[in-house]
């Protein structure tokens, strides 16, 4: 009889560990303390706007490819006209980064010669590596005729007409701290390798010199580590999405290049939640979510291209790509997020690169799906696992 006593409290034993181990699974965090995070502040907050000009509407300025229009939020888009930079700023390397799939009559246009300083870049390599890709250093930047440069532990800094102001340069460190919450495992290479700022005083060099229509508030050319923006209320917002690009979208350069919903997503949250600027559109279509609008999760990470959608639906699938990644990082662990990151980039197709990281029970997406819809109409999970909830 205490044989079998033991046998059972064995047993019994046996099923509350596994019981345990999917519980630290599905909720665990690996941070026992909240990790410190910089208050932003942002230098620029007092600048007016600068509106489009006169008798310019945006549609005749072309839809942005990837943006919502009133976020001023953008990465290259493909064709973009590259103006000559005027002989008194000098050589400027154009940011030559395109954001998901072109059109085929920009892969034509991409592959005649242009007489402008952009560089070429060259196809990912067609077998991704068992493990994280080592970026090698960027090549050290010329200054630009017109410029002033500047440097911190992490960035240099091209200012134009005079040097980097000391509240920029802290700004600079301050996001990158913040980023680095969640984005260093993605971006190794950030703690020797400096990204390269290029900072315009105005919107008018800024287009002159880059060639983005006038809703642009900022460019990324994620292979080369540049970013450019021009001064404005909105820069923090903009260097923080920009940042997210160079760290994570850099991950994937030597496999398979991560979906346009997982990046944008990705920037969006680290853009609200990092770098503390939260775009105005973004609590009313969250509203729409959790009343059950949206896309199904297969529809929302189908679309590679949100060229030729209208603003309303483009700044709702931008909301569902951020809730659906904050979803992901925020109440599952770091390690899964980073796992399936690294099945994405692998060539898994998104299912098994769920199921390989997250486990039981993502094993399709429409389960995935549930959880989520749960979540945000619930924020039980995120009061479980003792993630931040969702803010207006």
């Amino acid at each position: 009889m205490d044989a079998i006593l033991r046998l059972r409290l064995l047993i019994w034993i046996v099923l509350f560990g596994l019981w345990g181990v999917m519980v630290y699974q599905f909720l665990g965090e690996e941070d026992t303390k909240p990790a410190h995070m910089s208050t932003i502040a942002n230098p620029y907050k007092n600048l007016p706007p600068q509106p489009a000009p006169a008798g310019l509407e945006r549609a005749q300025m072309g839809a942005p490819d990837q943006i919502p229009p009133e976020s001023r939020l953008t990465t290259l888009s493909p064709g973009a006209a590259v103006p000559t930079p005027p002989s008194s700023l000098g050589e400027i390397r154009v940011p030559d980064y395109i954001k998901g799939p072109a059109s085929a009559q920009s892969q034509t246009a991409q592959t005649q010669p242009v007489q402008s300083p952009v560089e070429e870049v060259p196809p990912p390599a067609p077998v991704p590596p068992a493990t994280p890709p080592t970026t090698p250093p960027a090549r050290e930047t010329p200054v630009p005729v017109g410029f002033i440069k500047g440097a911190t532990r992490h960035f240099t800094a091209y200012a134009e007409g005079e040097a980097p102001p000391a509240e920029f340069l802290e700004l600079l460190e301050n996001l990158h701290g913040n980023l680095m919450l969640d984005l260093s495992p993605f971006s190794p290479w950030a703690r020797d390798n400096r990204v390269a700022i290029f900072l315009f005083k105005s919107q008018e060099t800024y287009r002159l010199m880059t060639g983005r229509p006038a809703w642009s508030g900022g460019a990324s050319s994620v292979p080369n580590r540049r970013i450019y923006l021009y001064e404005s209320a909105e820069l923090p917002g903009i260097l923080a999405h920009e940042l997210c690009h160079i760290y994570y979208d850099n991950f994937y350069a030597d496999g398979q290049p991560d979906p346009l919903w997982l990046s944008e997503g990705m920037a969006t949250l680290i853009q609200i939640e990092r770098g503390q600027a939260r775009p105005t559109w973004l609590r009313e279509n969250l509203d729409v979510l959790e009343h059950g609008g949206g896309s199904s999760l297969e529809e929302l990470m189908s679309l590679s291209s949100t060229s030729g959608q209208s603003d309303a639906k483009v700044r709702l699938w931008y909301a569902q790509s951020y809730s659906v990644v904050r979803f992901l990082i925020r109440t599952q662990t770091k390690s899964a997020f980073f796992n399936f990151s690294r099945n994405l980039r692998e060539g898994r197709p998104v299912p098994e690169a769920l199921y390989r990281a997250y486990g039981m029970p993502y094993n399709r997406l429409k389960a995935l799906e549930y959880a989520w819809r749960y979540e945000i109409t619930t924020h039980q999970l995120s009061h479980i696992s003792g993630a931040t909830p969702q803010q207006p």
